[in-house]
């Protein structure tokens, strides 16, 4: 990531350069990958990326929204580095989650709760334009759509496929600006979910953090109502999305039979032919997935059933 004032100055010279031909680009629909933090929307993305009809951000787009139309790639193969979190390898060229370029944009991120340990407390709002000052909110989607309006001019007019567990809490806003988006979204057994999410946000806040941290009992709590709090906003802007529009698989599905759970998606949402059964498994030769075990005591687990009893019976974790 560049400092401020370099990025600031990257980007006027980016601007200058690239202006007239982002005007010109009319963004198709994208395809956007949603559910909560640790449900596996990171492997769904990267298994629905070896579709070449389809064209994802990179980490070095997220990381450099500012600048990267100025610098060409580089065609060889990045180093991979393993996540904080510790379950998937990342490099320069790996698809990433465009929120990353929102926060690097200066756009309300609820990525802001990495550095300001604080902000957890407003997550579900930074998330949602809807509750932004209509000038951070009208920011907000003029830099999402310039963003990637030079995403599509460096990877060529493809559909877009997005990811980020965000999105889960925009479904309204990015129906506005993308009237036809389809939306996949990925399940995990809560508990899991539960456990992974405290161990992420203590993980970066461990490289991170600007500020004091919540301690493990508080974290879990808000963990918990975060999680409510997503599910419930979800389902209320599915309502009238129609159903070649969204569909809805699990983690453990994708895990357990890839190819079978790619092509249900593909076909219920008409994306056309999904990625080669060869192209899946040598990702998964190559690139397994990492996810580590986190014990989850019989504490949690009954906490989670208690107060996440409606997520449980939903998605048929029962």
């Amino acid at each position: 990531m560049i400092s401020g004032s370099l990025a600031s100055a990257l980007e006027s010279m980016q601007e200058r350069l690239f202006g007239a031909q982002l005007d010109s680009i009319d963004l198709q629909d994208p395809v956007f990958i949603i559910g909560h933090w640790r449900s596996g929307t990171t492997y769904l993305h990267e298994l629905m990326a070896l579709d070449e009809n389809l064209l994802t951000p990179t980490t070095h787009q997220c990381f450099n929204p500012q600048s990267f139309l100025l610098s060409k790639p580089s065609g060889r193969p990045g180093t991979a580095v393993r996540r904080p979190s510790g379950d998937r390898m990342v490099s320069a060229d790996s698809p990433q989650e465009e929120e990353w370029a929102l926060l690097c944009l200066g756009c309300p991120s609820p990525y802001e709760a990495f550095l300001f340990p604080s902000a957890l407390r407003h997550v579900t709002a930074l998330c949602d334009p809807g509750q932004y000052a209509s000038q951070e909110r009208a920011d907000w989607e003029r830099r999402l759509v310039r963003f990637l309006k030079a995403v599509t001019m460096a990877g060529g007019p493809r559909r877009l496929l997005l990811k980020s567990p965000s999105n889960s809490l925009r479904i309204d806003s990015l129906r506005r600006l993308f009237p036809g988006a389809a939306f996949v979204h990925i399940t995990r057994e809560p508990s899991a979910v539960i456990v992974s999410t405290i161990d992420m946000w203590q993980k970066m806040w461990l490289r991170y953090a600007c500020g004091p941290t919540a301690n493990v009992v508080c974290l879990e709590n808000r963990v918990i109502e975060i999680l409510r709090d997503l599910d419930n906003s979800l389902q209320d802007q599915i309502q009238s999305l129609p159903d070649r529009r969204f569909t809805t698989v699990k983690y453990e599905d994708v895990a357990a039979e890839p190819h079978r759970t790619l092509k249900e998606i593909y076909d219920h949402l008409n994306l056309g032919a999904c990625p080669a059964d060869d192209r899946i498994t040598r990702l998964l030769k190559s690139s397994p997935p990492l996810r580590p075990s986190h014990p989850t005591s019989p504490a949690i687990v009954a906490r989670a059933r208690e107060r996440c009893a409606a997520i449980f019976d939903r998605y048929g974790y029962g």
